[in-house]
């Protein structure tokens, strides 16, 4: 099994910092402006099961903004993020062209 890089807590029972057996790869940071790319190379994914991530009514593909909500990922990754690259908000504005609300 390939070793991912991941910079996220584990925050269970949503998502895991590493991927075990049967694990999905969420990328934080997605859309079409590369944030997906840059999500992945700067370790700001998780791992979780299928029906979380995309196959149950209230998957973090299928019901996005509730499951973000609930969860604070994206704040989270921000100040992950700043403190492993040594980086401020703004910097990481520049980079994803938005900070979660």
């Amino acid at each position: 099994m390939k070793t991912e890089f991941c910079i996220m807590p584990s925050n269970p029972p949503y998502w895991y910092n590493k991927r075990f057996a049967g694990s999905e790869r969420h990328e934080v940071w997605e859309g079409r402006t590369g944030n997906r790319k840059k999500s992945i190379e700067d370790g700001l994914v998780v791992f979780t099961t299928p029906q979380l991530h995309r196959l149950d009514k209230f998957s973090i593909h299928k019901s996005h903004k509730q499951w973000e909500e609930k969860t604070q990922m994206q704040r989270i990754s921000v100040k992950v993020w700043c403190k492993y690259y040594n980086k401020t908000e703004e910097e990481f504005r520049e980079r994803y062209g938005k900070l979660p609300l």
